[in-house]
């Protein structure tokens, strides 16, 4: 019985440390695939739109404002408005 429940620990042992081992070399190779492509890859440059779109006006704009600060309870605040 004693070499039987050995034999169990030592091939569970031998099991835990394969699936661990495979494990840490999955997690190492992604972060050192993401360092490469981070420091290879080039940043996106994305032009910016001179077509010349529609021009907000103050009243939109204001009234804007009121309905997120209705909305929000006094909250929100408007920083950007972009058309999409």
């Amino acid at each position: 019985m004693t070499d039987e429940l050995s034999f169990g620990f030592m091939l569970m042992a031998t099991g835990m440390i394969t699936v661990f081992s495979i494990l840490l070399l999955v997690v190492l190779g992604g972060k050192i695939m993401i360092l490469l492509i981070n420091k290879f890859s080039p940043d996106e440059i994305i032009p910016p739109d001179t077509s010349g779109g529609e021009v907000v006006t103050n009243s939109q704009i204001a009234a804007m404002s009121a309905a997120v600060k209705v909305i929000t309870g006094g909250k929100g605040n408007i920083t950007d408005i972009i058309k999409q």
